[in-house]
Parts: structure tokens; sequence; C-alpha cells
């Protein structure tokens, strides 16, 4: 005799009608640096940065050796990339999501908007090789000061790092605060600057570092209570960490060193050049399936005045 009274797995599972994303790693290209308008058609920004020497001296009547102020421009281009992405579905595929409750274009377009980003943020930080002088894009990660023009404090010259910092429990604390205190130096001590708050930007693993209390008495006192006033925002970047920036056959230990960066983000200092913003394309459609391109057109970050950008080398202790 059969069980009629029984009801079916599938009566007795409850369905959670909401879609859950994964967390993804932060963008803060956009969020930390302004942007320029260009030509829509443009395949470069050239920009020009004055440099000039104009000191007067004693006169004294008849005098022949007057001197005179030196005016020159030094130029500067950075190359325009485009990206594309495009959201793709089928009749059956939106039908099915329709009956799901779910937007399927909404959320194809927020994961081409995401794409893009990630992109940028890529291009910004580390550059983007195209093996050609012309079309390659220097990043912020570039260590050649020669090409950047940047200016570098090498961690490894005293011969220790945020995480040595972090495990001496006696000194380390305020050996890491004076570490900071010098690198902003390098920022206010230019020409003008001298009040001036740059951003700081690290990877996430040396920002955790910065919550360790100064010592065991005071624990609400931290690093990054100690340095915050210095900086206008601190903030974590993925495209930090060295997994991004070392060459792709550079050895592992290498591969995990990270980097820091203190900058300033003025407006006039550095700016993304826009050449199209994100553009949808008009959508095709072939066989059943309707394809929606999108476009964006940019360049690397015009930093117009190098100085203000330090780098932070060998912050971290490679992992044996």
């Amino acid at each position: 005799m059969s069980n009629m009274g029984v009801a079916t797995k599938e009566q007795l599972t409850y369905i959670d009608n909401t879609v859950y994303s994964p967390k993804s790693a932060p963008l803060v290209a956009r969020s930390l640096f302004s942007s320029i308008n260009v030509g829509q058609d443009s395949v470069a920004y050239r920009y020009r940065v004055r440099s000039g020497n104009a000191m007067a001296q004693a006169y004294v009547n008849r005098a022949t050796d007057i001197p005179v102020v030196d005016e020159g421009f030094k130029e500067y281009e950075t190359p325009i990339t485009q990206s594309a992405l495009a959201c793709s579905y089928s009749w059956l595929e939106l039908a099915r999501a329709q009956a799901a409750n779910v937007n399927l274009l909404s959320d194809q377009a927020q994961l081409v908007a995401r794409g893009m980003a990630e992109r940028e943020d890529r291009i910004i930080f580390n550059g983007l090789d195209t093996g050609s002088d012309s079309t390659s894009i220097i990043g912020l990660t570039n260590t050649h000061t020669d090409i950047t023009g940047f200016q570098q404090i090498d961690m490894a010259q005293n011969g220790k790092t945020l995480d040595d910092y972090a495990a001496d429990t006696e000194d380390g604390a305020l050996a890491m605060r004076n570490f900071f205190q010098d690198a902003v130096g390098r920022i206010t001590h230019l020409v003008g600057y001298a009040s001036a708050k740059p951003v700081l930007l690290l990877p996430q693993a040396q920002i955790d570092l910065l919550n360790r209390p100064v010592n065991n008495y005071n624990p609400q006192i931290t690093v990054l209570s100690l340095i915050q006033p210095w900086f206008s925002s601190i903030q974590a970047v993925p495209e930090l960490e060295g997994q991004y920036w070392h060459a792709r056959n550079a050895s592992i230990a290498d591969r995990q060193k990270n980097m820091g960066i203190i900058c300033l983000n003025d407006p006039d200092i550095c700016a993304i050049p826009d050449a199209m913003l994100l553009t949808r394309l008009q959508q095709e459609y072939h066989d059943g399936v309707t394809k929606i391109p999108y476009v964006e057109r940019h360049g690397g970050l015009a930093v117009r005045y190098p100085s203000a950008f330090v780098q932070l080398l060998n912050i971290n202790n490679a992992t044996k």
C-alpha cells in the first residue's frame, strides 16, 4: 500500500530566489584620479611640463652680466588603448531568465562595466606592454625611474621591511610610524607642497599591519591612528601586489615582493585621458543569439609632476 501522506523532497525544498554574487576586489583608479576628455579618435595624449630657472643677482650701475631666465618644456605622451566587452544571450536563455525572475540584461551589463573597470585599474597601475613603444603604456608600478621620474624608497637598503617592524613588539610600531613620516616628507619637502596630504596606497596585507597596536598597554593606539593625519586617504590596491607588476620571468621570491605608493592626486598633477567613455554599440543578431558590444578608449595616468609620486619598494618579506 502506497504512503500517500509523505511529501517529496522537491516539495520540502525551500527555493531562495535571491541571486548571490561573490565579493570582488576593489576598483580604485577612477575614485583616486580625475579624468580629462580628449578627442574621441585620439591615438595618444601628449602634454607639456614647464621647467625653468630664474635667479636674480646683485646689480651695480652699468653692469653687463645681468642673468636671464631659462625656460623650457618637456613633452610626455601616453597612448590611448581601446577596451571591448559584450553581452550575449539567446532567446531561450532570456526566456529562462525571465521565468526565474532574473534580469539577465542588467546582470550582464554590470559584468561588462566591472570587466572594463578591472582592465582600467590594471593598466593605470601595472601598465600595458604591447611590444611596441608607441602603444605600450607606463603604469604606476614601473620601477624604471629614468622613464617615470618617480621617487623611490627601497626598504631593502635599511635591511628591514614592514613585516619585520610588525614582528618587533618592542620598537617596531614606532619604527613603522617613523618610516611613513620620512616617506611623507618626500612629498611635503617639495616646493609649494609643505602642507599637502598625499594618499597612501598599499596591498591589503600591508594595510592590515597598520592596525597593530603600538604596545600592549595602549591597544587602542595603532600605527594607523598615528599616521592617518598625514594622509588624505589610505586605500588598498590589489595591483600593488608583486604577482601583478613583476615581470613574468621574475623569480618566485621577487613576485612575492609588494609595493606601496605615496602620491598627490590633484587634477593638475595627474589625470586619466578619456577618449571615449563606456559606450554601447549597435546590437547584433545572428542565428538566434543577440550580442551587445561595449567599447571605451582611455590612456594611462598622465603624471605631470612625477616627483609627487613615491614608490615604496621591498615592503614585505617573501615567503620561503
